[in-house]
């Protein structure tokens, strides 16, 4: 028992040497290139760079750059020295603010630093930050509503169409319509295209039968080949219509029909007849 024991703390000792001497290796690596970086910005912040000092400011890139990699390194050379500052804050989510850095700049900074931005961030991905970047405030609400699918619908739709969907959601008869999963899929597949065809026809759509037809078949109503009034009577016709058809034509006796409509019939005759009157008599 005593030798597994010692067996055990052998492998568990080397196992943490060894993830300290990966992690020694991997901050001595990001030594050069956070040197190379901060080289890069006492050229163009200068005065940023001297006010803090070169080898404090070489330890924190290197600290970030070693939790971001090669993602960090391109938002601190692009944004600048406060772009430390910002990644340093970003705690969990380091990773994701890199990204969101380099490939945005100083947008980015906007999301980065906004409670409730970051916390999408956080729940929602890197699709999130995307779409807070290109719609800003206008997207937190459907984001916080609807989530993922919201996200990818907001990707694909334009700015005027970005507020078109907050706008449906802010209205209460139309609010199903910007939280329908299937609908916000349409979008994030189709566009601005679904969303014109959504907006100009949303007080239709917030019918259940009709928003229905569409999901379930949209290319003909985007291309103009089916007007969605005409997908409305078709499924009137065939959802309340048709049944009542089948059921008065299964169950009726017919003769009883036809024996009420003669005596309706008759006296619809019988006092439509005109009759005489006391006064037409007394004058005859």
């Amino acid at each position: 028992m005593m030798i597994v024991r010692k067996i055990l703390w052998i492998g568990l000792f080397a196992s943490s040497l060894s993830i300290t001497t990966c992690s020694t290796t991997l901050a001595q690596g990001k030594l050069g290139v956070a040197r190379e970086v901060v080289e890069q910005l006492a050229r163009k912040f200068s005065k940023e760079v001297a006010d803090e000092g070169v080898e404090k400011l070489t330890a924190r890139v290197q600290a970030v750059l070693v939790r971001t990699g090669d993602e960090g390194a391109q938002a601190i050379q692009r944004i600048g020295p406060r772009a430390v500052g910002i990644l340093e804050s970003s705690g969990d989510e380091i990773t994701s603010a890199a990204k969101l850095l380099a490939k945005h700049g100083d947008e980015a900074i906007e999301v980065l630093n906004s409670p409730v931005r970051r916390s999408l961030l956080t729940t929602l991905g890197d699709d999130a930050g995307e779409v807070l970047v290109k719609h800003g405030v206008v997207a937190e609400k459907v984001l916080t509503a609807s989530g993922a699918p919201a996200a990818k619908a907001l990707a694909n739709l334009s700015s005027q169409n970005a507020r078109r969907l907050v706008m449906l959601a802010d209205d209460a008869g139309t609010a199903t319509l910007a939280s329908n999963t299937d609908l916000l899929a349409l979008f994030a597949r189709y566009g601005d295209r679904a969303m014109d065809f959504v907006w100009r026809n949303k007080l239709a759509l917030s019918t259940g039968t009709v928003l229905a037809a569409f999901l379930a078949n949209p290319e003909p109503f985007l291309d103009g080949t089916l007007q969605l009034a005409e997908s409305g009577l078709d499924s009137l016709t065939t959802n309340v219509a048709k049944p009542i058809a089948e059921k008065i034509g299964n169950n009726t006796q017919w003769t009883l029909v036809l024996l009420a409509a003669l005596l309706c019939g008759s006296l619809l005759i019988y006092f439509r007849k005109p009759r005489k009157t006391p006064e037409t008599t007394s004058k005859s």
